[in-house]
């Protein structure tokens, strides 16, 4: 019973199941996604306990490597996954204001446009 709601709230929150978002949790942790697609499993991820614990043993693994190899920053095991999911939704939120203000501000040149076009002939 628990496992048919979980699966219901799943599908009401994106279009993505859980293969597809066990493929991608690599390209996602290398920065290797297009941007519908990592709105997708960001959303996905959101609403799936299973899919996040497994992005945060991957994150975390996939860290770990990157200080045995040298990086020197100094990683934040706690906070991994979070911090990389915030940062996506808010370029999902840029992206979004920004394609709002420009569909926008072409609208309002448009009318301009008309305006002064119409006020030229009559």
């Amino acid at each position: 019973m628990r496992t048919a709601i979980h699966i219901q709230e799943r599908r009401r929150c994106c279009s993505m199941n859980c293969k597809e978002a066990q493929r991608l949790l690599v390209p996602y942790i290398n920065g290797d996604m297009e941007e519908k697609e990592e709105e997708q499993f960001v959303k996905h991820i959101r609403h799936c306990k299973e899919c996040y614990e497994e992005l945060e043993v991957y994150a975390t693994v996939f860290a770990g490597i990157r200080q045995l190899n040298g990086a020197e920053e100094e990683i934040d095991y706690r906070t991994l996954v979070e911090d990389s999911l915030e940062t996506s939704e808010e370029d999902m939120r840029d992206t979004y204001f920004l394609t709002t203000y420009t569909i926008l501000m072409k609208a309002a040149s448009t009318a301009v446009l008309f305006y002064m076009i119409v006020r030229w002939f009559f």
